[in-house]
């Protein structure tokens, strides 16, 4: 039973109602700073987590590469366009797109359902049933969608849906993946998502709109050229 997952989701759903629910009695200092102290938060994350990285070349490259193909296959327009269908069917009648809360929704996407972290927790469950990390990151998106959630709406409990499609995928592939994955490729991997969450961090402080969506394909390249550089040069 994949507890840590399905309370991952229940905390991100419940946590855009709450905050869509109560954003009229938020003040607005709070939405307009407390976003910016999770980007701080994100940026903090990502450093620890790039920390972890045993070849940092393969996971370069694997940046590299993987944003240039999600730069070809316009991943971040095509989330962007299906975003926009799904602000419209949620909030009828809107005259015009709210691009605020097309890449909050976007950011938060990469945040809570690609999360390297968050795949590896999913993983480690599905292998050993240790939840821990994922009971953490719970906590965590809690509060990080509450907070969205009183700025860009009730589209963010929508998240709920898209992490568990992607974390209960590697859930069920644990008992594939995990004996074929050593530590180096492990925290190969971990420090390639730690480097998508300082890109993060930069876009919600609005310092650089980073398509954080493009990036995704370097999460599926970096254990492999992580093992083929082990091989090469170990």
């Amino acid at each position: 039973m994949p507890i840590g997952i399905i309370t991952n989701c229940l905390a991100i759903l419940f946590g855009g109602l709450i905050g869509t629910i109560g954003r009229k009695v938020v003040p607005e200092r709070l939405k307009q700073n407390l976003p910016v102290v999770f980007a701080g938060c994100a940026l903090a994350l990502g450093i620890t987590l790039v920390i972890e990285v045993k070849n940092l070349a393969p996971v370069v490259l694997a940046i590299i590469v993987g944003t240039a193909i999600g730069e070809l296959l316009r991943i971040e327009d095509r989330l962007h366009n299906m975003t926009v269908i799904l602000q419209n069917r949620i909030v009828k009648g809107r005259s015009s797109i709210d691009e605020k809360a097309v890449n909050g929704f976007l950011t938060l996407l990469v945040l809570f359902s690609f999360s390297a972290g968050g795949i590896f927790g999913a993983l480690q469950e599905g292998m050993t049933g240790d939840n821990t990390f994922l009971m953490v990151k719970s906590i965590l998106d809690l509060f990080t969608s509450l907070i969205f959630a009183t700025t860009i709406g009730i589209i963010v409990s929508a998240l709920s849906v898209s992490t568990f499609v992607v974390y209960i995928l590697f859930y069920l592939l644990a008992s594939v993946l995990m004996p074929i994955v050593n530590e180096t490729m492990a925290a190969d991997f971990i420090g390639c998502g730690g480097i998508l969450v300082l890109f993060i961090g930069i876009r919600m402080m609005e310092l650089k709109e980073i398509p954080v969506a493009n990036t995704l394909p370097s999460m599926l390249l970096v254990m492999p050229l992580s093992w083929i550089w082990t091989q090469i040069f170990r």
